[in-house]
């Protein structure tokens, strides 16, 4: 399960690449995509991979890939499809996004079991006859 948010750098509307990007042709709707795009690969999950498959999903042509990646906002990723440039310095990780939502669930498990069991109950504790949340 993916983020229902990711970062957006404040400056990004007078960062270098975005200001390449907009004096390209088509260099807009470019910078929509590459929204789109943050957007849909935190709520997939994908740590910044965007298939091909996915780009009519995030609403861009050819163009703008090569755009995108023109400027440094894309990489060709090995797999096929793009990859956001610096995606897992920027943006969290799915895998610690995972940690922490088994995290929260674990505490809210022990609150709830100690709160109608009593404090020296144990059930919420992760065992084999009790497996992880």
């Amino acid at each position: 399960m993916g983020l229902p948010w990711v970062r957006l750098d404040g400056t990004i509307p007078s960062h270098d690449k975005t200001l390449a990007a907009l004096t390209m042709p088509g260099g807009k709707a470019a910078m929509a995509v590459y929204m789109f795009a943050l957007a849909w690969s935190g709520a997939h999950g994908t740590d910044g991979h965007i298939p091909t498959a996915a780009l009519p999903m995030i609403h861009c042509t050819p163009r703008d890939a090569r755009t995108l990646a023109a400027v440094g906002l894309w990489d060709h990723h090995p797999d096929g499809g793009w990859q956001i440039h610096n995606w897992n310095t920027r943006q969290q990780l799915a895998v610690v996004t995972d940690l922490k939502r088994h995290s929260q669930r674990v505490s809210a498990a022990r609150t709830n079991c100690q709160r109608w069991h009593g404090p020296n109950c144990g059930c919420w504790q992760e065992t084999e006859a009790n497996p992880p949340l």
